[in-house]
C-alpha cells in the first residue's frame, strides 16, 4: 500500500466511511486515477456541493433524534431522489466506485 492509497483510507474512515468500502475506494482510485479528475470537478459542482450538504445535514438530524443510520439515509435520499437524479451524469463516477 503506497503512502497515498493509506491517507486516503484514513480521510475517508474520519469521515465516517466503513474500513471496507474505505479500502475498494482506494483501490480503485489506485487503479483508475482518472477517476480522481472527475470528482475533483464534482466538488466544483456548486448546486450538487449545496444539495450533498443539506442531505447530510437533515440525515445527522434524523440520527440525533434517535434514528439508525441507514433508516435515516434511506428517508432523506428518497426524500431528494428527484433533484439527485438531475446530477446523475456528474455523479456517476463516485457511484461507480461505492458500488466496486
Amino acid at each position: 500500500m503506497g503512502f497515498k492509497s493509506f491517507i486516503t483510507k484514513q480521510a475517508l474512515r474520519m469521515k465516517g466511511v466503513s474500513s471496507l468500502q474505505a479500502d475498494k475506494i482506494a483501490k480503485q482510485l489506485d487503479e483508475n486515477p482518472e477517476v480522481l479528475n472527475t470528482l475533483k470537478s464534482l466538488e466544483s459542482n456548486k448546486e450538487v456541493k449545496e444539495l450533498f450538504e443539506k442531505i447530510t445535514k437533515e440525515i445527522e438530524e434524523k440520527k440525533k433524534s434517535g434514528m439508525a443510520e441507514q433508516y435515516a439515509a434511506i428517508l432523506v435520499m428518497k426524500k431528494y431522489q428527484s433533484e439527485v437524479m438531475k446530477y446523475k451524469d456528474e455523479l456517476m463516477p463516485l457511484m461507480s466506485l461505492m458500488q466496486k
